[in-house]
C-alpha cells in the first residue's frame, strides 16, 4: 500500500492491492493524529483500491483494513510513500 506523495495538496490519496479473499466486501480507511495511540476515525470506502480524503498527509497517520461479509476486519496496514 502506498500514500501518494507526488502532489503537494491538502488531500491524501492511498492505493493498495486488492485482497483475494472471496468473502471480501470492502475496505475501511483509518486515521489518527500523530500523537494519538489508537485509531480515532474510520471511513468505509467500499470495494475499491484507491481512496482520496480531504485530509493533509502531514497531520495524521493513515491506515487501511479489509472487511469481510461477516464484519471481520483485518489488521490495519500502514502505507509507504509512493515513488
Amino acid at each position: 500500500m502506498v500514500i501518494d506523495t507526488t502532489q503537494l495538496t491538502n488531500e491524501t490519496t492511498l492505493r493498495w492491492q486488492p485482497n483475494p479473499e472471496p468473502d471480501l466486501t470492502g475496505y475501511e480507511l483509518l486515521w489518527r493524529e500523530t500523537t494519538a495511540p489508537d485509531w480515532t476515525h474510520t471511513l468505509d470506502v467500499g470495494s475499491v483500491t484507491t481512496a482520496t480524503v480531504d485530509l493533509s498527509k502531514d497531520n495524521v497517520f493513515f491506515g487501511v483494513r479489509a472487511v469481510d461479509r461477516d464484519g471481520n476486519r483485518s489488521p490495519v496496514a500502514a502505507p509507504q510513500p509512493s515513488s
